[in-house]
């Protein structure tokens, strides 16, 4: 490397030698010059030039052999801390909070509270915050005699961390980008108001002067030179009148959406219509030749593990024209003379019938084998309804030998040891759920039957949304519900179930809301009609007393 003649590095400190204390860049370009020692790197000689090349490379050979030895530690702790088992020395991959019979707290709200303190926990560095969070929210559960007493305690312990709020000695507005609305000495004038009408109205408040601040920063930043005065009385007025300007209830609360739910919930005999399997089927040995649902051939079932060539199009056919459909994966013709875009090793089937899934995994009823629970949610969109937190995100390993993850559709590249077994994940549906519990979500015969549970509350948008435009050989998609009547796009990479279930409790709690709006114009058509009736008996009346 060679110097340029304007100097224009020499103001800069060296990168080196500020990182490692030591530079061994040849005619190094920056300063070498901090402070007052001199650390200038000296211009090597030729005699020197070999014996010192000869040293880089050793030390060269060392820092990596010390960078290799690093990457590995790495590695190995991201490995160590990757790994989610139900061992004592290793996290827990799921939040779910412990049983307790005295206090009457919905699952919901334990569960939201277990994933805050995870994350606080998880913030202070702690090795196992889920595991941690779980024991500490039990703790704050058993020790509390009323649901109140246990969200104050809860609160205690997220606050108790913070560092308290001191509150200025003097009052110093705060800056208003680009023009204040009123000159300083008129703003510190109204934040000493507001400083005095809080300590009236709450003279224990720690922190008088901060919050008056912030309230005058909020109106100077969204009022002008002429709303400011006014919109700053009035809020004074507020602050010192609070019992006046109580925040007051709006729109639907839980029990309106859960009414309306239940409301909702599909029929039986409108599910089986739909595909849904709604009594235990009648086990039905399956039949050994069998149709490969990508290429269409036959092939046996006992043969189903023999590699083989599957050639086909992975993508659904979609209408070019009037007279011509194509395959989306490649945009080849239907029908013509084109070759499949994809060749698998194995051939793919679907049990024929429901008997025949009853012959590999047995189905069962939630009224019979999911006892009830009062810890149970109330509305499950195989998720949570209310608030959209997740209620479940696990992976779970198959029965058999897996022969296509089928990656591109279903996100999955690979299922670990770890995953939990078909019979660990009815345990662990059992005490998240009851026979009481709503099932909510999009287009789920498939999800109920791939986990042979038959229940009967189910909600499911596919069926009720568009109402009087779904039947059962066609239905709207998901895709197309949530970007029609939410503005919202989904499902524009590999398949995301929380996406998915999000996307059905939305368009459900639209539904619900124009349900309670009909209810009520229902109900004032009632009130209506009644007294029309009243109106013209009194009417007949009157009229048969004058003849």
């Amino acid at each position: 490397m060679f110097r340029l003649n304007d100097g224009y590095f020499m103001e800069i400190d060296c990168p080196e030698l500020l990182r490692r204390k030591r530079c061994n860049i040849l005619n190094c370009l920056f300063n070498h010059e901090i402070g007052s020692a001199k650390l200038k790197k000296r211009l090597l000689s030729g005699a020197d030039a070999g014996r010192t090349k000869v040293a880089k490379i050793e030390a060269g050979k060392v820092e990596d052999k010390k960078k290799a030895d690093e990457d590995k530690k790495n590695d190995e702790d991201r490995k160590k801390k990757d790994e989610v088992k139900t061992s004592s020395g290793v996290d827990i991959s799921m939040i779910i909070p412990k049983s307790v019979s005295h206090l009457q707290v919905a699952r919901s709200d334990r569960t939201v509270n277990t994933r805050k303190i995870s994350n606080y926990l998880r913030e202070s560095g702690n090795k196992f915050p889920n595991k941690s969070a779980v024991v500490k929210e039990y703790d704050l559960a058993s020790s509390s005699q009323s649901p109140e007493e246990y969200q104050k305690r809860v609160v205690e312990y997220l606050e108790a961390s913070k560092e308290p709020e001191k509150d200025p000695k003097y009052i110093l507005p705060r800056e208003v980008i680009p023009t204040p609305p009123a000159t300083l000495p008129t703003r510190k004038q109204y934040i000493q108001t507001i400083v005095n009408t809080l300590k009236k109205v709450d003279p224990n408040l720690k922190t008088p002067i901060l919050r008056a601040i912030d309230e005058e920063f909020k109106i100077a930043s969204s009022t002008t030179s002429t709303t400011y005065v006014q919109v700053l009385k009035k809020r004074v007025y507020q602050l010192a009148h609070p019992d006046k300007f109580k925040e007051t209830k709006r729109g639907p609360d839980k029990s309106d959406y859960l009414k309306a739910l239940k409301e909702l919930a599909i029929l039986k005999e409108k599910l089986k219509l739909y595909g849904y399997i709604v009594d235990i089927p009648p086990v039905q040995q399956p039949k050994e030749d069998r149709v490969c649902r990508r290429c269409n051939n036959e092939f046996k079932l006992g043969d189903i593990l023999d590699p083989i060539e599957c050639h086909h199009h992975p993508g659904k056919m979609i209408r070019k024209d009037k007279n011509t459909k194509v395959y989306e994966c490649c945009g080849g013709i239907v029908g013509g003379e084109t070759d499949a875009c994809l060749i698998a090793k194995t051939h793919v089937f679907y049990w024929s019938n429901p008997g025949e899934m009853h012959w590999a995994i047995p189905f069962q009823r939630t009224s019979e084998t999911f006892k009830p629970n009062k810890d149970s949610f109330e509305a499950l969109g195989i998720d949570y309804f209310f608030s959209g937190e997740e209620v479940l995100d696990v992976l779970v390993r198959p029965k058999g030998e897996v022969l296509d993850l089928n990656t591109k559709w279903s996100g999955i590249a690979e299922i670990k040891d770890e995953a939990l077994s078909f019979e660990d994940l009815i345990n662990l549906l059992q005490s998240v759920m009851d026979p009481n519990t709503i099932l909510i979500g999009h287009g789920l015969e498939n999800d109920l039957n791939t986990m042979r549970i038959i229940h009967d509350k189910i909600v499911d948008t596919a069926i009720l949304y568009p109402k009087h435009k779904t039947t059962p050989t066609f239905r709207y998609p998901l895709k197309y519900l949530t970007f029609t009547y939410l503005g919202r796009t989904i499902q524009t990479g590999e398949h995301d179930s929380s996406e998915d279930s999000l996307a059905a409790i939305d368009v459900l709690k639209m539904l619900c809301l124009m349900l309670s709006i009909l209810l009520d114009i229902r109900l004032l058509k009632i009130i209506t009609n009644h007294s029309s009736i009243v109106a013209s008996t009194i009417h007949l009346k009157n009229k048969f007393v004058v003849q």
